[in-house]
């Protein structure tokens, strides 16, 4: 009951008249207002029973002369009403309840700590401290006391609801995210990052709210399906993964605006140790369309378009788990499937990645190969095994299954075979093998295998550096030349002469 509307107000009476008294003013009431609802204020006062709902309503505990100062402050309710602390919880929660309704002016920001002080005064009314108050006054205006606790649990209970419709009734008056960014606000202070206890009013809201955004929810909901449907059947049609990022953004917009409306609900039922199964289902259909754009584009496949392609989808999964991720926070049973599924994907990316670098290599060793065979200059080669060898440092053994490592050492391994064995270019097959000594070495079994290789050939090397030395070393004798010099010149005489 809004205090306004309470009996006591009505008459001008306090919670200290007799009944003689309260007789009195709703006479003098009837002249000057409603003849009728003063004699209903009348009817409920002066029973007893009745009048409990009154009490409950008005401000125990607190002094007349108080109350009176408190009703002005309703005409023109401002942040000062917050400060008001020195009353009794259940007084306390009544007038700022009074408050709240009459503040037309209330700013979102502000409405928190209007939302936060209600509910905290709520919590620490005790129905016991309530009874011993209205006892205490009614020994003062003669009514008897109230010995059943219950009917005080049970007046508390109805100003409880009258505390949450008026939250609804101010909030209602906001866009419905505005709304959403308030109470996940007001949620994120009172339990933070932990599962304690939320106030019970604050869950009353909730639940209000919930009911509230059903429909925001479904429209929402609805899209999003929409939106999977359609990037499906652009995979269908075969359509590049280029043209679905589009759709996909407008898809993970969509999700972060239900997860907005959402996320009050969700931390809400965290608290209570509940799961939202809304939240999950949506995740659970989002994700899906991550595995099935994974399953449609990649696929086993060697050509360089389709690796580009299937990175690009494995880019985009990311990004949808990582929005699922982070939107869906709230809600501990998602996130931890999440971050494995980002572990996975992270996994397959380095793998196709791998793969790219391997066609690039593999392209790399061809041409090498090509112009070794055609007899190409040593410049033209040198740069052809530089830029092979650069690539090849760009590859990470431990990112790898062992698979892609064998086949990456023994494709460049072969093209160094390939040059010492066909072209006698030794200089270029060391410096290959030296690098792939180097990239694969935390690799034993093809860190073994190279080792012998390299060993091979610097034998090989020093073999034929002996042969070039010892073929440089057979010179012709100083006499000799004395005689080849002077043969030479006496064909030079006897020529001259004929002539």
């Amino acid at each position: 009951m809004d205090l306004l509307k309470n009996p006591f107000h009505i008459l001008g009476a306090t919670t200290r008249d007799d009944r003689h008294k309260i007789l009195e003013l709703a006479e003098e009431c009837s002249l000057l207002s409603d003849a009728d609802e003063c004699m209903d204020a009348q009817s409920t006062l002066t029973r007893p029973q009745n009048r409990i709902s009154a009490e409950i309503t008005w401000f125990p505990g607190v002094n007349p002369e108080h109350i009176e100062s408190l009703l002005k402050q309703l005409e023109s309710p401002h942040q000062n009403l917050l400060n008001i602390i020195d009353i009794p919880p259940l007084a306390r929660a009544n007038v700022l309840t009074a408050g709240l309704s009459r503040h037309s002016n209330i700013a979102s920001t502000d409405l928190l700590e209007w939302i936060l002080a209600i509910s905290h005064a709520y919590e620490r009314i005790d129905p016991e401290d309530v009874r011993k108050v209205l006892n205490e006054e009614r020994s003062l205006s003669g009514f008897p006391q109230i010995a059943d606790l219950s009917v005080i649990s049970t007046e508390i209970q109805n100003q409880r609801h009258y505390y949450t419709q008026t939250f609804s009734s101010v909030i209602d008056n906001l866009y419905v995210t505005e709304r959403a960014r308030i109470l996940t606000l007001t949620l994120e202070t009172e339990i933070g990052n932990h599962n304690s206890r939320c106030p019970i009013l604050i869950n009353d809201l909730i639940q209000s709210y919930e009911q509230a955004v059903v429909d925001d929810l479904e429209k929402k909901q609805n899209i999003i399906e929409a939106q999977i449907k359609k990037i499906l059947s652009f995979t269908d049609e075969g359509n590049p993964a280029t043209t679905l990022q589009q759709d996909v953004d407008s898809l993970l917009q969509t999700v972060k605006d239900w997860d907005t409306i959402a996320q009050p609900i969700q931390l809400s039922k965290r608290s209570r140790g509940e799961r939202h199964p809304a939240s999950v289902e949506i995740t659970r259909r989002v994700r899906d369309l991550a595995i099935d754009l994974l399953n449609k584009y990649c696929k086993p496949d060697l050509e360089l378009r389709a690796i580009d392609n299937s990175l690009q989808i494995v880019d985009i999964s990311l990004k949808i788990v990582n929005t699922l991720k982070d939107q869906f926070a709230e809600v501990p049973e998602l996130v931890e499937r999440l971050t494995q599924d980002l572990n996975e994907l992270e996994t397959q990316k380095t793998v196709i990645l791998g793969l790219k670098k391997f066609k690039d290599i593999n392209t790399q060793v061809e041409k090498l190969k090509e112009a070794a065979d055609a007899y190409k200059p040593d410049y033209i080669l040198t740069s052809m095994v530089n830029e092979l060898l650069e690539t090849v440092n760009t590859w990470t053994p431990y990112e790898q299954p062992i698979e892609a490592n064998n086949t990456v050492a023994l494709t460049v391994r072969g093209i160094a075979l390939h040059l010492w064995n066909e072209h006698e270019k030794i200089h270029f097959s060391i410096q290959i093998t030296d690098t792939l000594c180097e990239v694969f070495k935390t690799v034993p079994e093809i860190s073994k295998r190279l080792s012998e290789d390299k060993k091979t050939l610097e034998e090989q090397k020093r073999h034929k550096e002996m042969e070039d030395a010892r073929r440089s070393n057979i010179s012709i004798p100083g006499w000799l030349w004395k005689y080849i010099i002077i043969g030479i010149l006496f064909l030079i005489g006897a020529m001259s002469q004929n002539c």
